[in-house]
């Protein structure tokens, strides 16, 4: 009897499954292809604003009038030449997503700016709701919180390079571990409203360090852009051609979709393909990878595997950042980015606001704004040949840098193999154990070059 219903049971249910199966297919068929309604930039256009915008120079003074950052306190005024090159910045990042790079410097918002600069430094750390100070003045606490609160915030100790231009480059990276589930400092910059922005800057110097303290505000709240824009969807990195100087492997990629023509979407909904075309390297994101490889959050990534900021990351975020709902992806095992990167994207799970199934693909080539040629790996070094290790313990497996041919180096996080023929030690999820005392080498690999690390195993006294 058990036999004969579990066979009718299948009977049934297999042109069911096969029923869904075509159903779903029909649908996805039919999905309309949105385009974003933004100008793809040229290559020549793009490095045309970097010269114009990007290249400034960073030997304005900061100040017309220093900032007090203690009491009496005193907002402070920063200076012309050096204001235009933060505002230069924020344009040339609107400009090649494909907005209007046409932001203007908002001197009430300036002042405001320098206010909430001085009373979140006064802090010592970055803060939306800073606490006032008993000395500081009462109407000048509620000027600076005021802007604390409606403004993108960054903090440097170096002054080297045009520090407004910096805070922007860290707002539109905005990938590391507090801020990759919503983006949300690029997303403001990258509002279709936005026009007036106001930027404040304050030096702050403490007693037991040799280094001084620069905090910056942003005004971003601003929606008095009048006409508005005519799009379905901004991205970032855009289609079409894309400045590597303006986007690291690391950072993650970020599809804002207009809210009066998409409907709320869902993390269970969409899905997000990404192939690489020089190898065919494909990326799969949907909700169901989240809990295998695609974290949410920097909490429940594992240490022992690749560190947080070269895992994998999706994430669907439907907040009042900026302006429409934003689809939050990035690939691991991405290194650097070489001149003609190449990557093809496509998003489904979408739906208009009218009830009708939509789906958007695009594809973003990398390019260098100098014209310069990749680099050539010409070398790694570890970070300690020599290792000693416990037998019965373990210790961390080398770090290595990898050289290029024109001097350049980075660390690289992933793709990179250790391997020993050695009986004295083990190599297990990232670590090192001792087994036997002795003499033993690893062998490390990355990109076809090879680096040999030494390691001693020492009996427990």
């Amino acid at each position: 009897m058990v036999y004969r219903k579990n066979k009718i049971h299948s009977l049934f249910t297999l042109p069911l499954a096969g029923l869904l199966f075509l159903l779903w297919g029909a649908q996805a068929a039919h999905a309309e292809q949105v385009d974003s309604l933004l100008p793809e930039r040229s290559q020549q256009e793009i490095v045309q604003k970097w010269n114009q915008w990007m290249n400034g120079n960073d030997t304005s003074p900061l100040y017309t009038k220093t900032p007090s950052t203690s009491a009496p306190y005193s907002a402070g005024v920063v200076s012309d030449a050096y204001l235009e090159q933060g505002l230069n910045a924020a344009n040339f990042y609107r400009f090649i997503t494909g907005l209007q790079g046409d932001l203007v410097l908002d001197p009430a918002l300036n002042r405001q700016a320098q206010h909430g600069a001085v009373v979140v430094s006064t802090g010592g750390y970055l803060s939306h709701s800073p606490k006032q100070p008993g000395d500081m003045p009462k109407d000048f606490f509620d000027t600076g919180s005021k802007s604390a609160s409606s403004s993108n915030l960054y903090v440097t100790s170096s002054a080297k390079n045009n520090v407004l231009t910096k805070s922007i480059q860290a707002y539109m990276n905005d990938s590391d571990a507090s801020n990759i589930d919503r983006l949300g400092h690029r997303r403001w910059i990258l509002s279709p409203q936005l026009q007036r922005i106001g930027f404040g800057l304050a030096t702050r110097s403490e007693a037991g360090k040799t280094y001084d303290q620069y905090y910056s505000a942003m005004q971003v709240f601003d929606k008095s852009r009048t006409g508005g824009t005519s799009f379905n969807y901004s991205l970032f990195p855009n289609q079409g051609a894309f400045p590597i100087e303006a986007f690291g492997s690391t950072q993650a990629w970020s599809v804002q979709l207009n809210t009066d023509v998409f409907a709320k979407p869902s993390l269970s909904e969409v899905q997000v393909e990404m192939t690489r075309t020089s190898d065919q390297r494909t990326w799969n994101f949907n909700a169901k990878n989240q809990n295998s490889g695609f974290p949410t959050g920097y909490y429940n990534v594992d240490p022992a595997d690749k560190q947080w900021f070269n895992q994998a990351y999706f994430n669907v975020e439907t907040a009042g950042y900026g302006y429409g709902y934003a689809i939050i992806f990035r690939p691991d095992d991405v290194q650097l980015l070489k001149n003609g990167d190449t990557f093809n994207i496509r998003i489904t799970g979408l739906q208009k606001k009218n009830g009708t199934v939509a789906e958007i693909s695009y594809s973003t080539r990398f390019f260098h704004v100098d014209g310069v040629q990749d680099t050539t790996l010409t070398r790694i070094t570890p970070g300690q040949p020599n290792l000693k290790v416990r037998t019965g313990e373990q210790i961390d497996l080398p770090s290595i840098t990898a050289v290029n041919d024109n001097g350049t180096s980075y660390v690289p996080q992933s793709n990179v193999s250790f391997t020993t023929t050695s009986d004295r030690i083990v190599i297990k999820d990232g670590k090192i154990i001792g087994l036997q005392a002795g003499k033993a080498e690893i062998r490390i690999r990355f990109e076809g070059k090879e680096a040999v690390v030494s390691v001693t195993v020492t009996g427990i006294p």
